[in-house]
């Protein structure tokens, strides 16, 4: 999931519908403007944002448990066998409800893990709780949030880093740069132009009764797409109109990536890429992938 861009409003002006305001809501966006935190806040929204993390039969979300074990696996394998005094400490940003904070803190992990999610990081929390598992829950934004340090180990998992705009990735890198041990790992992985290329290809409009993903009550939805070509950046744009006119909007953001682009950007932040995948579990590298997962370490020198 992706950032968001909230604006709130009506479309009836007396008895009539302001179509100049609806054909307005349809322009192209400046790109990455006006986002806020609501598509993560909104306590109906993200309760349904909770439920495609938990539900272990779709990808939408959070990758399904046997792809989230096979990760976990990788990544100790990169991680290696080190003798420590103390336990490995891992910083595992927009965690959502903790599926990899658990395993690693199972795993002897001191875990860090950060998402503004509030419904996320309670439950994360509640689920910590129930297992017996010691894990530090934040709730903040990554980009204004300290992350302390240093760690041995740092994740950003399913496309999150694509979602932020170009200064903002900076920004990450630089904070995960001073966070992260010398030599520690950083685990991420990004978008490719064909899982962008699929998901522009999904314009729609419906309407949803009751109990839909964006809203209990009934209202219309209108699913647009923008591909921002010398951004390698695309949009997915959601307005819904409820039966009064109201309305709200959502801008959720991708950035596609080559392997190269995301190489380079990654090695001149002050790492070294150790291994290119097409998946964070070891897939190998096609044409055709829509993901590329990426293991760099920390340069001393960088």
């Amino acid at each position: 999931m992706g950032t968001s861009d909230r604006r709130d409003g009506t479309l009836i002006a007396g008895r009539r519908l302001r179509l100049d305001l609806l054909r307005k809501l349809s322009d192209r966006p400046r790109p990455y403007s006006g986002r806020d935190r609501d598509f993560w806040t909104d306590p109906y929204v993200s309760s349904h944002v909770l439920e495609a993390h938990l539900d272990p039969h779709t990808d939408d979300a959070s990758r399904r448990p046997e792809y989230i074990a096979r990760t976990v696996d990788v990544i100790l394998e990169h991680f290696g066998e080190i003798e420590r005094a103390e336990a490995p400490r891992m910083l595992d940003l927009a965690c959502g409800p903790g599926l990899y904070a658990e395993q690693f803190a199972a795993r002897g992990f001191d875990v860090t893990a950060i998402d503004f999610s509030s419904v996320s990081i309670e439950y994360a929390k509640s689920q910590a709780k129930k297992q017996g598992l010691t894990i530090d829950y934040r709730e903040e934004d990554l980009l204004s949030a300290d992350f302390g340090g240093p760690y041995d180990v740092a994740t950003l998992i399913y496309g999150e880093f694509s979602t932020f705009s170009e200064k903002e990735r900076h920004i990450l890198l630089q904070k995960l740069k001073r966070a992260l041990a010398p030599d520690g790992l950083l685990v991420l992985d990004v978008f490719t132009e064909r899982y962008v290329r699929r998901n522009r290809d999904c314009d729609d409009w419906y309407v949803s009764e009751r109990d839909g993903f964006w809203q209990a009550t009934p209202h219309l939805v209108l699913q647009q797409h923008f591909h921002y070509e010398n951004l390698s950046a695309s949009v997915a744009r959601y307005t819904l109109v409820d039966e009064r006119g109201g309305y709200r909007q959502f801008n959720v953001w991708w950035r596609h990536f080559t392997v190269a682009e995301i190489t380079e950007l990654i090695e001149s932040a002050g790492f070294r890429v150790e291994s290119v995948f097409g998946s964070l579990w070891g897939d190998p590298l096609e044409n055709d992938g829509e993901w590329i997962g990426v293991y760099a370490r920390n340069r001393a020198d960088g």
